[in-house]
């Protein structure tokens, strides 16, 4: 089994460079995951990595273990991600594809499931993050609410708040029987 993470974090803080080098061989896959939910591209989601293993790197030492270090660390990457997320968008200009007219009966899996993404995508920094973390990674509400620093209610309304706003945006997807939801 080896070592704990909070093991490898006390002996990381002490300046045990190899401990440090587990940690991150243990969370980089996970941590990838999430940054690439977040900012969808690999180049970008490596980026926001490797900001946050260097964030994690020069704070060892201010880690307490109140909380685990998948949560503490996944806290540092969101927080890398918002201010990312809002400078990208300060800076960025909407590009559209084709006029929009494609009957959504005629698109591909694939096709739906970029909509799905580029929906995610769209949502304001609070519910986006909300998102990945519970409906992508399978965080409790517990730890989402740790993560983004605010309670557990706020984290379940986010997340109401979040479905509802998608559901919206993937409207034309749902098949047209009469009824109305």
């Amino acid at each position: 089994m080896g070592p704990s993470d909070l093991d490898l974090c006390r002996a990381a803080a002490d300046g045990d460079h190899a401990a440090f080098d587990l940690l991150v061989g243990r969370h980089t896959p996970r941590l990838f995951r999430v940054a690439l939910s977040l900012c969808g591209s690999r180049p970008d989601a490596e980026d926001l990595c490797q900001e946050t293993f260097l964030a994690a790197y020069e704070g060892i030492r201010q880690f307490a273990g109140r909380s685990s270090f998948r949560t503490w660390l996944t806290a540092i990457l969101i927080r890398r991600s918002s201010r990312a997320w809002r400078k990208r968008k300060r800076d960025s200009r909407n590009v559209t594809l084709g006029d929009g007219q494609a009957d959504r009966g005629e698109l591909s899996a694939g096709d739906r499931r970029l909509d799905l993404i580029d929906a995610i995508r769209s949502l304001p920094d609070e519910f986006r993050e909300v998102v990945v973390l519970r409906e992508m990674e399978g965080f409790s509400y517990e730890e989402i609410a740790e993560v983004m620093e605010v309670p557990c209610g706020t984290v379940q309304s986010r997340l109401h708040r979040a479905r509802m706003i998608l559901r919206g945006k993937l409207a034309a997807y749902r098949p047209d029987d009469g009824v109305r939801q």
